[in-house]
């Protein structure tokens, strides 16, 4: 069944509900395009909060090797394996990025 906009002055209906529907049927495309834009920058920003959040805890965890590994053997291991997750982490956020731009396309194209 076919959905049905409410009348412009329905009384069942609260204002603000109905200027929400009948806005979001007929919101102008530049409107929906910064929204989509806006979205996209959300979703860059969280990407590089992990990668941030990721460094923080490699810093955490090297100080914590150097404080307490005494071993250079021990010392260079422990080097060795942050040095590989860190270059994961780059290699997922790069990964994560190289994404971002075709979903913005396939966001735009969708409003248009």
């Amino acid at each position: 069944m076919p959905r049905v906009a409410p009348a412009p002055l329905d009384a069942t209906q609260p204002l603000m509900h109905w200027w929400l529907i009948s806005w979001s049927h007929h919101a102008p495309p530049m409107a929906r395009l910064q929204l989509a834009w806006l979205s996209m920058a959300g979703e860059t920003l969280q990407a590089e909060l992990e990668f941030f959040g990721a460094c923080a805890d490699m810093q955490r965890r090297w100080n914590r090797c150097l404080s307490h590994e005494k071993d250079p053997q021990a010392l260079g291991e422990c080097y060795q394996s942050l040095v590989k997750e860190m270059t994961d982490a780059q290699f997922q956020r790069l990964h994560r990025v190289s994404q971002l731009p075709n979903d913005f396309r396939q966001q735009v194209w969708e409003e248009l």
